[in-house]
């Protein structure tokens, strides 16, 4: 039987299957299926966990004389076995499905697998263990399912928030869910029982750099040049690292450069926003920058960015230094000309 994550507390809550083989492209959801698994076994009388690596400190031969001794002190076990490569090796897959096939065993086992591919999943032994255990796949979340996951981890935690916070934490995110899961885990904490919204999300987040640099993106999206030049030196101020202000610029203007070409041929700029998903929270700074910035200007954005980045490597050398390139580039977004340098770099 294939799980989605969220169906394994349920199905737990109903006994302790003999097996289990979890997996995924979710390292996070992968872990946290193991964790609950545990948690359930010691909540069933499973007092002994023993937990091997494949390639560190497992060796197949002793996994059956493992699973075949008895405790002096458990009379049920978890064996929990972890496959860093995805793969057990000749030996391991018949060990493994020796395991799984013996009528007495007592243990209960867990196999956890990072991402597979299909080859691993149409392999004799995965569909072995497959068909005799419970199987977890935790499969990527979409950046379109991005915001519900968040929802319902919020709302897990008892915290209620506005659509516009949601779609904040998830534009901060980027799919990263380990860094959505903690930041949603210090919310608690610091709410107090208020409502999230975008305003409480951006005050709390002030003093970290992953987050203080998306206000300055959408500062400078909606053409505000003196409030963005004076976040980004603050930004400079506080130590944040250049190469992280100069992504998040030009992770924008990538997503902003197809929209302008499609409304230079003559698309609804609203239809373009819809149809490249734009959350609605950041519409009107978006909007704002298309209806400024031209293809043309977007091009070159690019161009300074790269440039950008050379400086990072060291490969440029430029007056000011680094954050007097990015400043540049703050100023160029919020519609500021500024003079072309003659070793521009090609995008």
């Amino acid at each position: 039987m294939r799980l989605a994550p969220p169906a394994l507390s349920g199905r737990l809550q109903k006994g302790l299957d003999s097996a289990y083989l979890l997996f995924g492209a979710e390292p996070l959801l992968v872990e946290e299926s193991a964790e609950a698994v545990r948690t359930a076994a010691r909540s069933q009388g499973v007092e002994e966990i023993l937990r091997y690596t494949a390639g560190v400190d497992l060796d197949w031969k002793q996994l059956l004389s493992a699973g075949q001794a008895l405790s002096l002190f458990a009379s049920k076990r978890l064996l929990e076995i972890r496959l860093p490569t995805g793969r057990p090796g000749d030996t391991g897959a018949e060990v493994l499905m020796e395991f799984l096939s013996d009528p007495e065993r007592t243990d209960h086992l867990v196999v956890i697998l990072g991402k597979v591919d299909k080859a691993i999943q149409s392999s004799k032994w995965f569909k072995a263990i497959e068909s005799q255990s419970t199987a977890v796949e935790a499969r990527a979340v979409t950046p379109q399912q991005l915001p519900a996951w968040i929802r319902d981890r919020l709302r897990a935690e008892g915290i209620k928030a506005t659509p516009g916070a949601i779609e904040r934490l998830a534009y901060c995110s980027e799919g990263n869910l380990l860094f959505a899961a903690q930041e949603i885990s210090k919310l608690p904490l610091v709410l107090d029982g208020a409502e999230l919204d975008e305003a409480a999300l951006d005050a709390m987040a002030s003093d970290q750099a992953r987050f203080s640099v998306f206000p300055l993106v959408d500062s400078a999206l909606a053409g505000k040049t003196a409030e963005s030049v004076r976040m980004l030196h603050g930004l400079q101020r506080e130590g944040s690292e250049a190469i992280l202000v100069n992504w998040a610029l030009a992770r924008e203007i990538r997503s902003l450069y197809p929209m302008s070409l499609e409304i230079a041929a003559g698309a609804d700029r609203k239809s373009v926003l819809q149809r490249h998903r734009v959350w609605r929270s950041r519409a009107s700074c978006i909007s704002s920058a298309l209806s400024r910035l031209s293809a043309k200007d977007f091009q070159a954005l690019l161009r300074q960015l790269a440039y950008s980045d050379l400086v990072l490597k060291g490969q440029r050398q430029a007056p000011g230094g680094i954050w007097a390139e990015l400043e540049r580039a703050v100023l160029m977004l919020c519609g500021i000309n500024v003079l072309q340098r003659k070793d521009a770099v090609n995008y």
